[in-house]
């Protein structure tokens, strides 16, 4: 994983997903927000990142890219089916709030200046890249962020 930089006290990494390693070991487990980058569809990656980050106690799920609606979705339905599961499948005693964007900038942004969750302070955001093709891309736009560039 890669720290980018910190932006309002908050400590920004990267990560390619890759299904070849353990992405999810050097995560969290408490006061993070995960942004998913995502472009093909790929549901059962989906389901497997936001089952994970749920065990790992997210605090907020951002989407960013073309699949952004559907892994929304999918995370929902997730924290729903978690919320009245008979089997007792772990979930945080925080909310977990999701948002997301198809454009690049703006749900990056979001993510880093928006995601706010009043019951677990959010100390770090960890950018999931599934393209494979972002992070240059990221890294240019949160030095601009940081420059005050707001998207349009």
């Amino acid at each position: 994983m890669k720290t980018i930089n910190t932006i309002l006290g908050r400590t920004i990494k990267f990560e390619e997903f890759d299904t070849a390693k353990n992405w999810i070991l050097y995560f969290p487990n408490e006061n993070w927000c995960l942004t998913i980058i995502a472009d093909e569809k790929n549901k059962n990656h989906f389901d497997e990142i936001i089952r994970k980050s749920i065990e790992k106690n997210v605090s907020y799920i951002c989407a960013v890219g073309k699949q952004h609606h559907v892994i929304h979705i999918m995370a929902d339905d997730e924290i729903q089916f978690r919320e009245v599961d008979i089997e007792n499948h772990y979930l945080p005693q925080h909310s977990i709030i999701t948002i997301s964007d198809e454009d690049f900038e703006n749900g990056l942004w979001s993510s880093i200046y928006l995601t706010q969750n009043p019951e677990t302070e959010i100390k770090e955001i960890i950018i999931l890249d599934l393209t494979k093709t972002a992070f240059e891309k990221t890294f240019d736009l949160i030095e601009k962020f940081n420059n005050g560039y707001l998207p349009k």
